[in-house]
């Protein structure tokens, strides 16, 4: 009888586990409100009130159905505090960091760093007045630390080290920042455990404070965005300039930034008025740069396998044959969370346009809280959990706890063009106009790579997030243990000493192919020390450059006699000595060996009168 009543009335029943309706109230956990409903003569009904006190899992589980949520919630929010989104990525970059740190062997570029690091200031100002200029703030940085902790190579690495650990911290920021702290987290966990990140993070080279800077300057960038005051406008303007100081391309970022603002609509003419005076600052090292451009004149225009690595490695992997890496599940995350938000802005879009409807052209239905309440009773709206209260399953994700598993559209917009941008100008000046296309100095976009792949974990739930990160930092391993061998560089210089160290003699002459290769005497002065530099005339502190000035082949010859035993030591892409000074070797030497490794090879040569042959003569 209560039931054709309460369907003449147009009331039907609700068939969720939250709010069961009266018709089946010997299963109800909110059979208490029964009394309230004015269909109390029910009489029929009344005999099933009994089983209500003999299952007493009913209040449990009406308990745990509320709990269950909450816990979820709480859980997430404590997932989402800044001091867990920063310290976790932070604490995982430094021990990825520090792990083997004097593992990798000191390569040429490194050898740079302590040829320029270890002279005093006047003559590293006459370095920088002649070449590499583009780096001398890292240098003048890195005269600082090396008067404080020596020319180590694992001293001279700490600093980026540590600059490693600030982006992975502030790639979480910047996911918490755009109200994704879940993205940010994972993204940073990511950026901390990539094999590419890695191999920077552990040299004595400014591209792991780059990024650094990079992520700090976006941070700056999102504080821009939300209130352009004055302070913030200068703060980022002089956090561009610093960024342009460390890598003069990284600059291009400003340009990513640019899109973001027309893309959301920003504060474009305020932006504007921070940026322009970054570039009138950095105007001046780029066209000093400019006059120095034989500095990469050795960079080749990029072909397309150059295209294919560089999505390899904006994705963590290192582009060598380490197995399948990590590239592939993080295209794929990456792909997803965009996927994602775009589903999500699809429904936010839908949700959006039946909100501003006009009230008559709506159908007259009553609110989720008004018929939950009329169907279940005043009582039971205070049950239901949090994300039905809120608006049902379609505002989950825009509940506190739940936030962040909906990637914000913001998030795409920033990474989207900070990712693509500069690698985009960069490959297309140098197909244009001149190649300067090198990865590392595109290594600062990383970061968005990683937020990208951290917003398609954070879209997965919990349980299989955890099971993809496991399987995406066991693919990870075999690249970090390459990053850290003797093929994790491009030269390997170690052998080459060991083998000087043990074959060479006090008094042995040593040439080197090309000049440049010079660099490595300060890295290693016990070994070159016991030699004597037959070709240097200016040394490079003197000359104000890396390779120093080299005498003509008159002195040459004339330094030449008297040595028993020659040394030639060089790149393997230029193996062989030039032709006059090959004739001149030759004309009083034979060769007795030649030994090649990674990146380097060493030739032997002996006077002719003493050589003995015993068909041995080439090395390993």
């Amino acid at each position: 009888m209560t039931r054709p009543s309460r369907h003449a009335a147009g009331r039907s029943p609700r068939r969720t586990a939250e709010a069961p309706s009266r018709g089946i109230a010997p299963t109800v956990p909110t059979a208490p409100t029964a009394p309230t409903a004015p269909t109390a003569p029910t009489a029929p009904t009344a005999p099933t009130a009994p089983t209500a006190p003999t299952a007493p899992t009913g209040p449990v589980a009406s308990t745990a159905t509320a709990a269950r949520p909450a816990e979820v919630t709480e859980r997430a929010a404590r997932l989402d505090r800044l001091s867990v989104v920063i310290v976790v990525p932070a604490v995982l970059a430094l021990a990825a960091g520090l792990w083997d740190l004097g593992g990798p062997p000191p390569w040429r570029d490194e050898a740079a760093t302590v040829s320029a690091v270890g002279r005093t200031l006047p003559q590293l100002a006459h370095l920088l007045w002649s070449v590499d200029a583009v780096h001398g703030l890292y240098y003048a940085l890195m005269h600082v630390v090396a008067g404080l902790s020596g020319t180590a190579e694992v001293a001279l690495r700490i600093p980026s080290v540590v600059a490693g650990a600030l982006a992975a911290a502030g790639t979480g920021a910047i996911g918490r920042a755009l109200g994704a702290p879940r993205a940010g987290l994972y993204g940073g966990v990511l950026l901390a455990l990539m094999p590419i990140f890695s191999r920077y993070v552990q040299e004595a080279r400014p591209y792991a404070l780059t990024a650094a800077a990079a992520v700090g300057v976006t941070l700056l960038f999102l504080r821009v965005l939300r209130s352009p005051t004055s302070a913030v406008l200068a703060a980022y303007a002089v956090a561009l300039t610093v960024l342009a100081y460390l890598n003069l391309f990284a600059f291009l970022v400003v340009g990513a930034h640019g899109v973001v603002l027309i893309l959301s609509r920003g504060p474009l003419l305020r932006w504007a008025c921070a940026a322009t005076p970054a570039l009138a600052a950095v105007a001046p090292l780029a066209w000093f740069g400019s006059r120095q451009s034989a500095q990469v004149g050795w960079i080749p225009r990029p072909a397309a396998d150059d295209v294919g690595r560089l999505a390899v490695q904006l994705f963590g992997d290192l582009g060598g044959a380490t197995g399948p890496g990590v590239a592939p599940p993080t295209w794929a995350l990456a792909f997803f969370g965009l996927a994602y938000a775009a589903v999500v802005g699809v429904r936010r879009a839908r949700a959006a346009r039946r909100m501003e409807e006009p009230a008559e052209e709506r159908a007259p239905e009553p609110a989720p809280e008004q018929a939950a309440e009329r169907a279940d009773g005043p009582g039971a709206r205070a049950e239901r959990p949090v994300e039905e209260r809120a608006g049902g399953p379609g505002a989950r994700a825009e509940t506190p706890g739940h936030e962040c598993a909906g990637t914000p559209a913001a998030l795409v917009r920033l990474t989207l063009p900070w990712l693509l941008v500069p690698a985009l100008v960069l490959l297309a000046a140098s197909w244009t106009v001149h190649p300067v296309y090198v990865f590392r100095y595109v290594f600062c976009c990383v970061p968005a790579a990683a937020l990208l792949a951290g917003a398609g974990l954070a879209a997965l739930p919990p349980g299989l997030a955890a099971a993809v990160l496991t399987a995406w930092l066991g693919l990870s391993v075999p690249g970090q243990l390459a990053t850290r061998g003797p093929d994790g560089r491009q030269d390997d210089p170690r052998p080459v000493m060991a083998l000087l160290a043990a074959e060479a003699q006090p008094g042995d002459g040593v040439l080197f192919v090309p000049a440049k290769v010079r660099k490595y005497e300060t890295v290693y002065p016990s070994v070159f020390g016991r030699l004597r530099d037959v070709a240097l005339a200016r040394s490079p502190e003197q000359d104000g450059s890396f390779p120093g000035r080299e005498v003509g082949a008159r002195v040459l010859a004339a330094r030449l006699d008297g040595l028993r035993t020659l040394w030639v030591v060089g790149h393997t892409g230029k193996n062989v000595l030039p032709a006059r000074r090959r004739a001149l070797v030759t004309r009083a030497f034979a060769p007795a060996g030649r030994w090649t490794f990674r990146g380097l090879f060493v030739d032997r040569y002996v006077l002719r009168h003493t050589h003995r042959s015993n068909g041995a003569g080439v090395g390993k």
